[in-house]
């Protein structure tokens, strides 16, 4: 699906959650949420069975919203987690309300490649979350190491640094073996280990 555009609504969420709700109830946001300007929701789906007679089949998957405003307009790109998408910062409070992987291929509502990128992309989002929890727990003086290094503006690379706090500045450290200060980002942060 590509981008849609509209003047701004009063309320994005609100606008997004009744874009992904139908009046039918077939599709149903349990919740939702706005991580910095990526929308995250838990929407509920019923189908109803091919057969006379046949029970519904009712499950929850993502879905996905990269959205970007300007000018007064509003713009959103669609998608759900089958898709694999690189946004990835889904809270976990959504993430439990999805139906288990397993369960969306028992049922067989998602297959193949897609169930394959669902699952991925449900590991980077709590992967994000984890890393996440562990960032706000890092204080003055903690060490980490990376598995790699970073190569910085001016040459200097390293994979182990020291937290220093600095007023207004988040994500600070100071290279192993260096006097500078340098900002690693939160994908950095996540492969991290804290060094005893």
């Amino acid at each position: 699906m590509g981008t849609m555009c509209m003047p701004m609504p009063a309320d994005r969420k609100a606008y997004l959650d009744d874009n992904y709700s139908s009046g039918s109830g077939s599709h149903v946001v349990l919740k939702s949420s706005f991580v910095g300007s990526t929308y995250y929701a838990a929407v509920q789906i019923t189908k109803q069975g091919e057969m006379e007679g046949e029970s519904p089949v009712v499950f929850t998957i993502a879905a996905v919203a990269k959205t970007s405003s300007a000018q007064g307009e509003f713009c959103y790109k669609s998608m759900d987690e089958t898709v694999g998408p690189g946004l990835s910062q889904c809270p976990p409070g959504i993430l439990k309300l999805l139906t288990p992987i397993d369960e969306l291929e028992r049922l067989g509502v998602v297959t193949g490649d897609s169930l394959k990128w669902a699952s991925e992309w449900r590991e980077r989002c709590r992967k994000h979350a984890e890393g996440k929890k562990r960032r706000a727990r890092l204080k003055e003086g903690d060490r980490i190491k990376l598995p790699y290094k970073v190569r910085f503006v001016g040459g200097l690379e390293a994979d182990t640094f020291t937290k220093v706090n600095l007023p207004r500045r988040r994500n600070v450290f100071r290279p192993e073996g260096d006097s500078s200060f340098v900002r690693l980002t939160s994908q950095h942060l996540d492969d991290a280990e804290l060094l005893a």
